[in-house]
């Protein structure tokens, strides 16, 4: 277990540090951007035309992918992507499918990390926490 969670790790790292960085400097990859469909081309467009959401997402799948590649605060940052894994995964299996596979093991992925660190969220499942 010790070694799947660790490769994948370091995977789920590399692959959001890469994708964020390569949102600021495209260079990296010189990726062609797959077909989408009308909808996903007006979602994307409408989260573009905020004016900021991307800026801010990349910025924090760039830290969050540093995080997880030197291993510390692994557990928070696991939970800070994984809303961004389930909307990526979604992203693809409804609005563009030929991003499907790389969607669901982004998720995929972040879900194993997230069990395998499961006793780090014990605390958060307190049904009636108290303060102090």
């Amino acid at each position: 277990m010790k070694i799947a969670a660790l490769i994948a790790r370091v995977l789920l790292g590399l692959i959001f540090l890469i994708f964020g960085l390569n949102f600021f400097f495209p260079q990296i990859l010189h990726m062609v951007p797959p077909p989408m469909s009308k909808e996903a081309t007006a979602f994307s467009g409408g989260l573009w035309g905020s004016g900021y959401f991307f800026q801010f997402l990349k910025s924090i799948e760039i830290i969050s992918g540093l995080f997880l590649l030197i291993n510390r605060y692994t557990a928070f940052f696991l939970l800070v992507l994984l809303p961004i894994s389930v909307n990526i995964c979604l992203f693809h299996t409804i609005l563009a499918p030929a991003g499907a596979p790389m969607g669901i093991g982004i998720l995929v992925l972040n879900v194993f990390l997230c069990i395998a660190h499961l006793k780090y969220y014990k605390t958060v499942f307190t049904a009636k926490p108290s303060v102090g």
